[in-house]
């Protein structure tokens, strides 16, 4: 047995069959018998019929620019590159998919005429712009909307496609918009897909689909709510953690300066902390650190006495950050950084007082 893989017409001709041969032996002046994969061709075939349906209804809908750009069919799988210089609005895709299901459930035969070049092209029928084509051509004819020259295996009705679902549209080269979709069977899978995860959101808020919108909304208010109270209890906490970083300050000349490692902080809290410092001390530098997982944060905040001696937030977030092979920046009174070089994380705080006092 000699499986094919591929066809491939050569430079005299020839249509070459590539593939493996599996079993038995063959030899020149052999007489063979072919056949092929029906599902398989059947799902190509509606793929392919979909694709011109589909370019038809992107002209309709988008307007006599469009041209195809490249294309791929597969198994009740289908890829159509199109010129259009912006991407498709889901309004429009929605029209697209919706005229190609009118075009499928008209059942408008497809029939296929040869003729020559001047009279396929007199008759209206798309041609791939730069292809080159023989003194005669095969036009593949589909009701009144679609008309292309094609050599390609075809349905002999468009209603035999069963439905047409776009999956994705997007960008592959300047001026070059891509469109995936599929057909037949895996079309109605995508649905069937969809209309699991519908039913499995529904259960999941109690709800009816119909109801899910206004239940969602309502569950992200209150969770928004939410963390505003959790807010306003992290600050509540900053403020009363506050007092003990500054009965801990060391005094600098005439300012305050303070460090400490937290763990496990977001940034929002770090900033919370930060503020109640600043607000509280006028002549305090502040330098935080909070280990999260292999990530360091840091946050350093200054009263305005310290920014009016010349101690700025942003100079120090730089100075500490590249002890720990991180980076860092900001205001003179609050800035923020990273690091993760966890092991020199308690130099970095210590290096504080050092480059505090070289400022002064």
């Amino acid at each position: 047995m000699f499986t094919v893989s591929n066809v491939i017409r050569n430079k005299g001709g020839k249509y070459m069959h590539y593939g493996r041969l599996s079993g038995g032996t063959l030899k020149l002046g052999d007489t063979v018998l072919s056949s092929y994969d029906k599902d398989r061709r059947a799902g190509i075939a509606r793929a392919h019929s979909a694709t011109h349906m589909l370019q038809s209804a992107l002209r309709e809908v988008l307007g006599d620019h469009v041209h195809q750009a490249g294309s791929l069919v597969q198994d009740d799988v289908l890829r159509f590159d199109f010129t259009n210089m912006t991407a498709v609005s889901k309004e429009d895709l929605a029209k697209i998919e919706t005229l190609v299901n009118r075009y499928i459930l008209s059942g408008s035969d497809v029939v296929t005429d040869i003729m020559s070049l001047e009279d396929a092209r007199k008759s209206g029928a798309t041609a791939l712009f730069g292809e080159k084509y023989g003194s005669t051509v095969r036009v593949v004819k589909m009701g009144d909307f679609s008309a292309e020259l094609c050599g390609g295996t075809h349905l002999s009705n468009t209603a035999k496609a069963g439905s047409f679902h776009i999956l994705s549209e997007a960008s592959v080269a300047s001026g070059v918009r891509r469109i995936e979709a599929v057909t037949g069977m895996k079309s109605v899978a995508q649905l069937q897909e969809a209309s699991d995860l519908l039913s499995s959101v529904s259960a999941m808020f109690k709800a009816a689909p119909s109801d899910l919108p206004d239940r969602i909304n309502a569950q992200a208010a209150e969770i928004r709510e939410l963390k505003k109270v959790i807010e306003q209890y992290k600050a509540k906490e900053s403020s009363g953690n506050a007092g003990s970083y500054l009965e801990k300050a060391k005094t600098i000349g005439s300012l305050h300066v303070t460090s400490a490692k937290l763990q496990d902080t977001d940034a929002s809290a770090l900033r919370a902390l930060g503020d109640v410092l600043r607000d509280k001390d006028k002549a305090v530098v502040a330098l935080l650190a909070s280990v999260n997982g292999d990530k360091i944060s840091y946050l350093c905040v200054c009263g305005a006495e310290a920014v009016a001696a010349g101690i700025k937030a942003g100079d120090v977030i730089r100075h500490v950050t590249a002890i720990t092979n991180g980076k860092g920046g900001g205001k003179p009174d609050s800035a923020m950084g990273g690091g993760s070089d966890l092991s020199r994380l308690d130099e970095s705080l210590a290096a504080l007082d050092t480059f505090v006092s070289s400022k002064l």
